[in-house]
């Protein structure tokens, strides 16, 4: 189980730094009209939830796969809500350039989604065959 959560941080560190630093790229160079200032702002919110997904599921794992199911859609439901309420405050609080930090944010949260669906399908597979073998 230590295993897999450092093997999704190591993805989710790989995956969203790439991706980070080519959005930073094509923003700042190719579409530097459409950049804004808080755009480091969007991988950040979502590394920091990776790690709160990681030690929430560290912190659970003598739930029963009933349990499990249902904080893991919790937190996916929490990090929807959380990611409507940061697209609310930026919009209400910096209000400049809505539209592009609205599409960055989207393209960032299905990115996130990928990575953690993935994950959770790994945390599955390891949790049925811990229990064939036991």
């Amino acid at each position: 189980m230590k295993a897999l959560r450092r093997k999704f941080m190591w993805m989710l560190t790989v995956v969203l730094g790439v991706t980070g630093v080519i959005g930073g790229i094509i923003f700042y160079n190719v579409l530097p009209k459409e950049y804004f200032p808080w755009y480091p702002a969007i991988p950040t919110f979502y590394y920091l939830f990776g790690i709160l997904f990681v030690w929430v599921l560290k912190h659970c794992k003598k739930r029963t796969d009933h349990q499990l199911l249902n904080i893991y859609l919790g937190m996916r439901m929490l990090k929807f809500f959380a990611t409507l309420v940061f697209m609310g405050i930026y919009m209400w609080c910096i209000d400049e350039k809505d539209k592009e930090f609205v599409i960055t944010i989207g393209v960032f949260y299905f990115i996130y989604l990928v990575v953690e669906t993935g994950f959770y399908f790994e945390f599955e597979k390891s949790l049925k065959k811990r229990k064939t073998n036991e």
